[in-house]
This record gives structure tokens, sequence and C-alpha cells, in this order.
């Protein structure tokens, strides 16, 4: 991900943010502090720590009206029914990451309604109903792992890709909340929340080794042992995670002296760490990951082909909660994050020689919140809560390195705070209203309301009724107000001043059951989006971050899940949107239909198939438009509880679909082409 705007980057060189290789700079006072904050948290958590720690149910066995009682967290940051909840809520339990074989988190999500991704060969993206705005890199969805912010200091962005620092081995399940989700949470959430539980150590058992290895030379290697002693249950995994990549051939390149072939320069690494400390109702995570990418495909005018041109991204992740009671009705929680970020890009220029243009981006979030949750009788539940978030040290530096040319030194401190309030309450025995509003203050004093009111209905006959109003936003992020380069080829000016963007959504969702084993579910929407962070020019020439952009997004999405005897499940969706944009007349990668067809398929003991199909209908791209395709995927596994062993196989693009993604005007190149088949045959061995 070039952390740049892509108008600004085609004007010079000099006026971008690549990526790449890691700069060694000494511990920052920040980093330092953070070492400190997370022993005293540990230390002071487990001497307040008491109760008792719940596990979460096995959602594979549970029946499909069953699955609407599970109780979620995200969508009110208290536990409710999925069917009570105030957003049409989405599960991916960890049977469904095993029997698909999904290997990112961006994989996983692009199996909901409503969701898709896009690739440019460096990073993966994620739209939200036909909206994939080039240049947001995923800041409108807040991403959490076990409810701790994972969204960076500077960009804030959510990682989707290999650059996401957990393995999904590691997950129990994935709860999407759609829609507007700032009145509980604040900024990022705009698209939605996504949370990310991890599994309690219990169910590894003693240990779990996992290799798995496929073509373009990948190798993936984890190791996540639990142990269990008087002072809790600790988890602890690690992964190292390689591959060599493709050959690319792009057309517009035709006439470098490599006739526009790129080899040996798709390579991918990643290197992961998790930790997970429970104890009663204490809980302490670390989330590391390290992810560097070589960059085959050029963006910013960059020589083609020419080696060592990457990108890197590291994340360190500190989460402590702590759960308690007051009294026989009122549960308290307390929570600290700490995220320390950084990114390091190298993009190669020029002819014979070559010079190295290179960007530093780093920062640490600290976020304290604590909320109390009231169970007014049986009919009513009241939460309130305050979150307290200061970016600190976030610091934004561009060089060339030989010649050393500086064209960016920026460091600043943003500190923001909100409190929230939401309200259930069931007036009748089928149906609640549940009301939610949160008020924020930035850093610079400026006061926004996020409400969310919705009617959630379950009459007879076991259908679910859900209609959900409200209004979020997203603040811009260090990069946006205060990335500024001056030099002879053009300029990119600051704007502090800059204001936060907004999305009005209404939606109605009803889902009722089809006969024993069926269930089908409905859903329209309407999304109105003002104020968009758009880089505009100025009347000098030079370029600037306003809020000057709208859009404008309707549709529908259908859906029918069947379930069966032995495991046998089945999903169907499709979903229509219609997007029209200020910025272009034919907005740019927004599908109008996108179709979904899974199963899992139990076959003899111990074996079972997954098989997926998607049809993304055509998109407009900067040059034309790309036609309509068809991708199969299938995963085949072996997995008997009562043996060590368990192995799996599995195919992405089973029928090498040729297929492209629409790129921004940062590219050369119109599109870039998404892998062909993919294989990979993976083992796994518990103690």
């Amino acid at each position: 991900m070039t952390k740049a705007s892509a108008p600004l980057a085609t004007m010079s060189p000099l006026l971008c943010l690549p990526g790449g290789a890691p700069a060694r700079l000494p511990p920052s006072p920040a980093r330092r502090r953070l070492t400190r904050l997370a022993r005293a948290a540990a230390c002071v958590l487990n001497l307040v720590a008491a109760g008792a720690h719940a596990q979460a149910p096995d959602l594979a066995r549970l029946s499909l009206e069953d699955l609407l009682d599970v109780e979620i967290v995200t969508a009110s940051r208290f536990q409710q029914r999925v069917a009570e909840a105030p957003s049409v809520v989405q599960v991916i339990t960890a049977e469904d990451i095993r029997t698909h074989g999904w290997r990112t988190l961006g994989e996983a999500l692009d199996s909901l309604p409503g969701l898709y991704v896009s690739d440019t060969g460096l990073y993966t993206y994620l739209g939200a109903r036909g909206l994939l705005r080039a240049g947001d890199y995923n800041t409108r969805f807040l991403l959490l792992v076990n409810g701790h912010r994972l969204n960076d200091p500077v960009y804030s962005q959510s990682p989707i890709g290999a650059e996401f620092p957990l393995d999904l081995s590691l997950v129990e399940r994935i709860e999407y909340a759609p829609g507007p989700g700032s009145a509980v949470y604040g900024s990022n959430a705009f698209f939605g929340v996504i949370n990310v539980l991890t599994r309690a150590p219990a169910t590894f058992g003693h240990g779990e080794l996992r290799a798995a290895a496929g073509n373009h030379g990948t190798t993936d290697l984890q190791l996540t042992v639990p142990v269990r002693t008087a002072a809790g249950d600790t988890l602890l995994s690690a992964r190292a995670f390689d591959t060599q990549g493709r050959t690319l051939r792009f057309p517009a390149f035709a006439d470098t002296p490599s006739g526009g072939v790129v080899r040996d320069q798709d390579g991918e690494r990643a290197r992961q760490v998790f930790v997970q400390h429970t104890r009663d109702r204490l809980s302490l995570q670390l989330v590391a990951g390290d992810r560097r990418k070589e960059d085959p495909v050029a963006p910013y005018q960059q020589t083609f082909a020419e080696p060592g041109a990457q990108v890197q991204d590291r994340w360190i992740a500190f989460g402590a909660t702590l759960d308690g009671t007051l009294g026989d009705r009122v549960d308290a929680s307390a929570r600290l994050d700490a995220i320390d970020y950084r990114y390091v890009g190298d993009y190669v220029y020029g002819g014979a020689p070559t010079y190295l243009n290179r960007d530093i981006a780093s920062g640490v979030a600290f976020v304290a919140s604590g909320h109390l949750v009231a169970r007014l009788g049986a009919r009513h539940t009241l939460v309130g809560g305050i979150e307290v978030q200061q970016d600190h040290g976030v610091v934004q530096r561009n060089f060339d390195v030989a010649p050393y040319a500086s064209y960016l030194e920026a460091r600043h401190d943003m500190t923001s705070w909100g409190v929230f309030v939401d309200d259930e309450f069931r007036f009748a025995d089928a149906w609640r209203v549940n009301a939610g509003l949160r008020a924020d203050r930035s850093d610079r004093g400026v006061v926004r309301l996020s409400p969310r009111l919705a009617l959630i209905g379950e009459p007879q006959g076991g259908g679910l009724v859900k209609l959900i109003v409200g209004q979020s936003y997203r603040s811009p992020n260090a990069y946006e107000r205060y990335y500024q380069v001056e030099s002879e080829e053009g300029a990119q000016r600051a704007n502090p001043a800059l204001g936060a963007e907004h999305v009005q959504t209404a939606e109605l969702f009803y889902s009722r059951g089809v006969g024993a084993r069926g269930r089908a579910e409905l859903g329209v929407y309407h999304y109105r989006l003002h104020d968009l962070i758009t880089l505009l020019a100025t009347d000098d020439g030079a370029l600037t971050m306003s809020n000057a952009g709208h859009a404008r997004s309707r549709g529908a999405e259908l859906a029918y899940v069947y379930q069966g005897d032995r495991g046998l499940r089945l999903r169907a969706s499709y979903a229509y949107s219609e997007v029209a944009d200020s910025e272009a007349a034919r907005p740019l990668n927004a599908p109008h239909g996108i179709a979904r067809v899974s199963a899992a398929v139990p076959l003899a003991e111990g074996w079972r198939l997954g098989m997926s199909a998607q049809r993304m209908g055509g998109r407009v791209s900067r040059e034309g438009r790309l036609p309509a395709y068809t991708r199969l995927d299938a995963h085949l596994v072996w997995d008997v509880p009562a043996r060590p062993l368990a192995w799996s196989l599995g195919v992405r693009n089973l029928l090498d679909q040729a297929y492209a993604d629409p790129v921004g005007p940062e590219f050369l190149q119109d599109t870039v082409p998404r892998r062909g088949r993919e294989l990979w045959l993976q083992a796994r061995w518990r103690w």
C-alpha cells in the first residue's frame, strides 16, 4: 500500500509515500513508554482481577435458529443475541475458515454479502456495497481483535491481507457489523466494524504445529502452544510465511528494457507473534506482525522491473481488558490499547544509476476506555461509556537516500475523546427499540454527534425484522492533515483544518425460516456520503486535501442458507448496488452485482469438502470496462478429532480464470491481474 494520494504521485516521483525495507532507528521515548505501560498494566490488572472466563459456543454444531441466539458483542459493546443486535451482523466461524481454507482476513470477508476485495499487487482493499474509493486504505472500517483496536495512528488503515498480524488458524469467529458504528465506536466505524475473536487456549490441547506449502514457492510454518498454570491460561503462537510470487506481464510497459515482464520481484514474507493471557476476568494480549512485500507494479512513475522497490508494515499492538460487576445488575469493563505502527517504503527511480526514495511513517496510539452495562429489568438494558485516544509521536518523513535530499519532516500529537450511550428497550414481547448516541471531541475542539436508531422485531412464525437508521463519521488521519511536500516538480500542501467525512444510512432487513432447514434473508439500504476527503488542485497548481466529495449507494442483498444433516451447509447470496460519485461520471471498481454460492459437504468419516463460486459483475476502470468473471475455489479436509494429524488440500481459482482489478492513476497500467490457480497442501499436528 503506497500511502501517497494517487493524483499527486502522478505529478512527481518525489511527491509520493512509497514503501519498502526497514530503516533501523533507536527506540523512541514513545516505545519505551509503551513497554513500561504494558508491564504496569499487567501487574495492576492482575492484582484486581476476579471472576470466571467464559468459553464461546461451538457455532458449527448449532441449527439455523440457534445461530440467531448466539451472543455477540460487536454491535453494542455488550452481549446480546444476533437477532437482537442493532445491525445485520454476519458471523464467520472457525469451522467456516477450516472448511474453505481461507488464509487471509480479506479472503474470509470476501465471502459475505455486500463486501468485496480488490488487489493492487501490493495491498488488499475492502469495498462495501459498491463503495471502494481509491486512496482510502481501508480507513472506513474499524478493525478489532478481541475488541481491541488495530487501526494504525498514521493512516487509520485496517489491514486485511498478509499484513494483518494474526493468522486465521487462531480465530474462533469473525463478527462483522455493517452500518453506522460511530454511535458506539466513533471514528473509522464508517461502513462497519470487524471484530476478530481468537480461540481459547483449551481448544489447542497441548499444542499445535501447522505446516503448509504451495506453488509460487510458498511456505507457511506456525507453532502454537497453550500454557496452563495457577496464574492463568496463556497462549503462545509464532508464524513464518514466505512466497516468491509470480511473473507478471504489463503491456503498458512493453517499451521498457524488460518488455513489460517483471520476474522474481513479487516476493512476500510475514513474521507474526501472538500472546494471550487470561486469568479470571482479566485478559491481556499482544499481536505483533512484520510484513514485507516486493513491488512488482511500479506505481508513482517508478523505473519498471528494477529490483529494490518494496513495502513494509509492522504492527505491535498490546491490549488489556478487565471485566467486573457492580452489584447484581451492573457489569463493568475497562480496556487499554497501545498500537505501535511503523511503515517504511522504498521506491526506485532513474536510469543508470538509479536512486532510492524512502518514506517512513510511524506512531503510537494509546486508547483507554470503560463502560457500564446496566440491566434494568428483563426488558431494559442501558450502556454508557467513555473513550480517550492519544496518537503520540506521529512521524512522517520522505527523502532520497543517496545523495540525501529531504522533502518531508513532520511530527504531531493528536488527542480525542468520546462519550456514548446505548439504550435497548423491549416494549412488547416481540419488539424492541435500540437507540445509540455518541459525542466525540477532536484535537481541534470540534464536537460531532453520531446517532443510531433501530427497530427490531421477532414476530411469530420465525421471522426477524430490523429497521436501522444512523450517521457515522471518519476523522481525517495524520497523513491527510499534515503531509506536505514542496519540490520543483510540484507541491502538496497540508490542511490541518481538514474536517471529518460523514455517511447517513438507512437499512431494512427481513429474515425468516423456509421449511425445516432453510432461512432466507433480504436487506435493502440507502447510503448518502458527504464531505468526503478528496485531493484537489489549488489556483497555483498545488494539491491539497479538501472535504469536497460526495457519493451515494443504494441496493439490495438477498441470501439463502440451508443446513442439513452431518454438517452439510449451503449458502447462496446476491448483492446489487447502484453507486454515484462526484469524482467520476462512472465510479471506478463499483460492481452492480456480486453472486456467491458456497457449500460445506461432509464425505466419508473425517472428510469434508468446501466449495465456493463467486460471480463478480462488470466494473469500470480508468480506461474502459472490465468484464464479469467467475472464480471457483475448492478445499478438501481430512480431520478426525481423535487423531493428532489433520491435513487439507486447497485450490483457489480452480479453473485458472484470468481476471484483474482496476487501479488508480498512480499506476501506469489500467489494471493489475489477480493470481491464477493457486494450490497449497497443509498438515496440522496436535499433541
